[in-house]
């Protein structure tokens, strides 16, 4: 059973100021649960079905000290799908206290803000295997559920740092280079080690008070006749030559 109070407090986890308050986000669905139990995250509660909990075997400390076992309706009501996959858990956001680890690649946003793109972003990073992301102040939240849904699980292993990106830059050991339609052709781009990557927005690309702070810029080739490129297939595309071009 969930009491009226634990109730609202999860209900008010959709709303990024009581999110950052309380220092927890909720995550929904089988694969961004169980993802989040496995890579050890700090879990305060699991709401789940009787299917969820006959069909996965879940940790002892788990199921003796933060299970809450609900019906699918309750789910629906508590959480943003439509129709949930049988779970939610409520997880404590993790203290971020270390620092970008500048041995990897590091991918940097400059005011992404559509939650869908971040989350496409942070997927994408995790199959490329790059943990660290920076994001500008104006980045969308990336513990807002829908961001969290886009991840597929990947948000457990990407590491988010929000600050003021010309700043990071300024004192970042890594070459950065910025996507940009007038760049090095991406097959070209090459570097003798680890770098920093930056997107922009869509609408608006890289600030330009971060182009005093880029090494180079770089661009993805284009054969047909489209305008641009959804940002977070760029990312995709520019992260997998980060990871197989350079040595």
């Amino acid at each position: 059973m969930v009491s009226k109070k634990q109730s609202k407090f999860i209900k008010s986890l959709k709303i990024k100021k009581y999110r950052t308050r309380e220092k927890c986000f909720i995550a929904e669905g089988r694969k961004n649960v169980l993802e989040a139990i496995a890579s050890g995250m700090d879990l305060r509660y699991l709401l789940a079905t009787d299917q969820f909990i006959d069909n996965n075997e879940l940790p002892r400390s788990i199921v003796e000290g933060n299970l809450l076992n609900v019906d699918q309706k309750i789910l629906e009501e508590l959480g943003t799908f439509t129709t949930n996959q049988d779970c939610l858990a409520v997880l404590k956001m993790p203290d971020n206290v270390q620092r970008v680890d500048f041995k990897d690649h590091v991918v940097v946003l400059d005011g992404v803000s559509d939650p869908g793109n971040l989350g496409t972003i942070i997927r994408t990073m995790d199959w490329f295997g790059i943990r660290h992301l920076v994001c500008s102040l104006d980045t969308a939240d990336f513990y807002n559920p829908k961001v969290i849904n886009a991840t597929m699980g990947s948000f457990a292993r990407v590491i988010p740092y929000y600050t003021d990106v010309p700043t990071f830059l300024a004192d970042c050991p890594l070459p950065a280079f910025g996507a940009d339609l007038h760049g090095v052709n991406a097959p070209d781009w090459q570097s003798d080690g680890a770098v920093a990557l930056v997107m922009g927005s869509e609408s608006h690309g890289i600030s330009s008070s971060l182009a005093q702070h880029l090494e180079g810029k770089v661009t993805i080739p284009r054969i047909g006749e489209a305008e641009s490129l959804n940002v977070a297939i760029a990312t995709g595309i520019l992260c997998h030559h980060m990871r197989f071009n350079f040595s």
